[in-house]
């Protein structure tokens, strides 16, 4: 059963997120739903690297717990990897995701990823824009050799106002295109939520919307919007969509 995106919110809670993040977990799954049906229990899914700012990849290490899959996730940050390593610890004093299967390892360069062993699941999010113009190619090739199937997500280069307010880099879609080949024709947008980019919370008032039955109700209405992202016109999804992916299989 696909999470809600109220259920998401408790894990971008404990990474210190709010409802855009369960927001954005929520439409990247419904990227990732045609991937899944392959993963049987015991899979290998390796997640690529730790966002530059925002969360830290509960959504995929929840994808995989889901599916029984052993996960290898890595970094070329010591503090990336370390606050990971806490919001997971806080979730399962929460009583979420007992008995994980996850491993992490620390490389020297993300380029390194090419020499790990080989995964039935590679995924990566706001990894692609932080690494340096001349690492990005051999970044995504090394993403390709890992496993047959991915998902890579990267900040949409073309909503201006977003990249303003999170002061992340970007690519566009022809840029991620050119990246993942000619052979990925799933290349996209998603992560249009409907309100504007920068608003944020107190974190007594993010602890609260988690048991709040109006907050609720709201997370609720998010999640049918959601459904109404992929009906939405290109140029409106090119200017408003936080996230450009690719999509492989």
């Amino acid at each position: 059963m696909t999470p809600s995106i109220k259920d998401l919110y408790a894990y971008a809670l404990s990474e210190g997120e709010g409802v855009g993040t369960a927001y954005e977990y929520y439409v990247k799954r419904r990227v990732m739903s045609p991937l899944l049906p392959a993963l049987k229990p015991g899979a290998r899914i390796l997640i690529a690297g730790l966002p530059e700012k925002y969360g830290t990849s509960l959504d995929f290490v929840l994808l995989g717990w889901e599916r029984g899959a052993r996960l290898l996730l890595v970094d070329d940050r010591a503090e990336a990897l370390e606050r990971a390593r806490r919001a997971l610890d806080k979730l399962q004093a929460a009583g979420k995701l007992a008995g994980v299967q996850i491993e992490y390892r620390r490389l020297g360069s993300m380029l390194e990823v090419a020499q790990l062993p080989p995964a039935d699941l590679v995924l990566s999010c706001e990894v692609v824009q932080r690494l340096p113009q001349a690492d990005r190619a051999a970044y995504v090739r090394a993403l390709r050799l890992a496993a047959r199937a991915g998902a890579l997500f990267v900040p949409n280069s073309e909503n201006g106002s977003h990249l303003k307010i999170s002061g992340l880099a970007g690519l566009d879609r022809a840029a991620v295109r050119a990246l993942v080949g000619p052979d990925v024709r799933d290349v996209g947008y998603t992560d249009l939520p409907p309100f504007p980019p920068g608003v944020t919370r107190s974190p007594g008032a993010r602890e609260r919307a988690a048991s709040g039955a109006l907050e609720a109700i709201g997370m609720w209405g998010l999640g049918l919007y959601s459904a109404a992202e992929p009906l939405l016109p290109a140029p409106i999804k090119r200017r408003v969509a936080h996230i450009v992916y690719a999509r492989w299989s």
